[in-house]
């Protein structure tokens, strides 16, 4: 309990403050701006036309963990009838919106062309390929929201 009142005296009024509900609010925010930027890092390792300055690291971080935990679930109530009639791609194509806009207007990190060198994993090749803005932009979300929900799972 805490002793609150407007000019900073004792009027005997007490409050009740919950710390633990606190504690689990600040945990879950620090989690998810931790988890955000893991995921903007690791896919800027494996996805060459996804540049990620270091200089606006923290910024992006934030405006992703703002537009991953609170933007895209309110656009998924907002948008319910739509992502029901779509089987889901409204939601999807939200998010690559949303994420379009973070690269174009707030230039916290860039998404271009580029081209996948190829790779043979056991008994699978991938060849060269091209993949275009709106692919790596595809990517570029897939990657992302599937790092931040893995983290979730695991953590």
């Amino acid at each position: 309990y805490i002793c609150h009142s407007r000019e900073g005296g004792n009027l005997g009024v007490w409050i009740p403050v919950y710390t633990g509900m606190t504690n689990k609010l600040m945990k879950k925010i620090f989690r998810m701006i931790i988890f955000s930027a893991l995921a903007l890092i690791f896919t800027s390792f494996w996805n060459k036309g996804f540049i990620l300055n270091l200089g606006s690291l923290f910024t992006a971080t934030l405006v992703l963990a703002f537009v991953f935990y609170l933007i895209v679930p309110l656009s998924k109530i907002i948008l319910l009838p739509l992502n029901l009639i779509t089987l889901g791609l409204m939601s999807f194509l939200v998010y690559l919106a949303i994420l379009h806009l973070s690269s174009d207007a707030f230039h916290l990190f860039t998404i271009t062309s580029w081209t996948f060198p190829g790779a043979s994993i056991f008994f699978v090749n991938i060849p060269k390929t091209y993949i275009p803005y709106l692919g790596n932009l595809v990517l570029s979300s897939v990657s992302i929201s599937s790092i931040i929900n893995l983290l979730e799972q695991l953590l």
